[in-house]
């Protein structure tokens, strides 16, 4: 098995997709069996056209493009200027599986015996990879069902086209097929072995409480307390930089597994804070929490995020070298979070070496934390691919 990626900054996309598909020629000297693309919001109108070109040039058995608002590739994090990235791959004895799922015809989430066939599922399924749009995609109760179409859990990777800011903007292409709304998913089984590592941008800040009283998404009362107050007993027991974090974005984290006696780093599902009803004492948060959850109030930390990066890496350095990487990030890590150029990406080739890496920025990133895959926010989601 082996890898190769390429990446392109011309702005004309027909000259970007030329420029890709003969560097990944040259690079895979061979036959290509799966073929991701990623596209900044440049290349929105010809996406399927630069997929089509890429496709006659190396032939893959499966070739996906989605626009993205940034992309990934190689060494580079293209932020704010036009991107085409991709990465191919030789996957011998490997059955790729695509499949859609559209407003018109979707999975059938209320008939979950169905999803193993629509999904082309074997028992050496691997993972499955998942690009969809946000607008038209019921993600939240999508992906529940996707990876509870067996047991143990089925792995789901990917995440949300980013490459616009309303519904019907983005384009997904699979193939031949290009797709404003709805979601591409393509089923994986064989000998490959896939590590997904989420590393999270941010960090808990205070305490767990109980949320005691909530009505809809808005949490009414933590720890038998208002909300609010206890936000603002929080900031004033912090220290100055602490506030600081606080006053730069608040964030509210859920314990993924209420067993644990102790929680911490990586035991959070973090949504951003939606807002702050004040006349009701209560917080607003990007998720759907029932009484008794455990919570916490968590704050974007680019120290945190390079700690935790490195700490999920350290695992990877342990196994051998992969031959290719898939980078699901952040729109709001990158310079937002670091203020550099190619953070994430640098340190990752500090410790795994010259690995083909293509990838995006997300709008929102799916991976699995503790066994089962999640929507994440504020994270940087890198899937190796090994021989297994």
């Amino acid at each position: 098995m082996r890898g190769a990626a390429a990446i392109s900054e011309h702005l004309d996309t027909r000259t970007a997709s030329i420029e890709v598909s003969q560097l990944l020629a040259g690079a895979m000297a061979g036959p290509s069996d799966l073929v991701f693309v990623f596209a900044s919001f440049h290349h929105r109108e010809t996406l399927e056209q630069a997929v089509a070109d890429i496709r006659r040039t190396l032939s893959p058995k499966v070739i996906i493009g989605l626009t993205t608002e940034a992309v990934v590739g190689c060494d580079l994090e293209l932020e704010g200027v036009a991107g085409l990235s991709a990465i191919a791959m030789h996957l011998p004895n490997v059955i790729l599986t695509p499949w859609t799922t559209t407003p018109e015809k979707p999975i059938p989430i209320s008939r979950p015996e169905k999803i193993p066939e629509w999904i082309g599922l074997r028992d050496d399924t691997k993972a499955a990879f998942f690009f969809a749009d946000p607008f038209s995609t019921p993600i939240t109760r999508l992906l529940p069902a996707l990876t509870n179409c067996r047991e143990p859990s089925l792995p789901i990777i990917g995440g949300m086209a980013s490459g616009a800011s309303q519904a019907s903007f983005n384009r997904i292409v699979l193939n031949d097929k290009s797709l404003k709304t709805g979601g591409v998913g393509l089923t994986v089984s064989g000998p490959v072995q896939f590590d997904c590592i989420v590393s999270q941008g941010c960090r808990p800040i205070g305490k767990p409480l109980r949320v005691t009283k909530v009505d809809g998404n808005v949490v009414l009362e933590l720890g038998g307390k208002p909300a609010l107050d206890q936000l603002a007993e929080l900031s004033r027991s912090v220290t100055d930089h602490e506030r600081a974090l606080l006053e730069g974005g608040l964030l509210l984290g859920g314990v993924i597994d209420e067993h644990k006696n102790h929680f911490g780093r990586g035991d959070f599902l973090v949504r951003s804070v939606m807002g702050l009803d004040r006349k009701r004492k209560g917080v607003a948060a990007g998720e759907f929490y029932r009484l008794g959850k455990t919570v916490q109030f968590h704050v974007r930390d680019a120290q945190t995020a390079v700690e935790d990066l490195q700490l999920l890496l350290d695992a990877q350095q342990l196994d051998e070298t992969p031959f290719a990487g898939l980078l699901v990030t952040c729109n709001g890590r990158g310079r937002n979070l670091f203020h550099e150029d190619d953070h994430d990406l640098t340190i990752i080739r500090e410790r795994l070496g010259e690995v083909p890496i293509a990838g995006f920025f997300a709008a929102g990133e799916i991976g699995p934390v503790g066994g089962r895959s999640f929507l994440h926010g504020h994270t940087a989601c890198l899937t190796t691919f090994r021989a297994e």
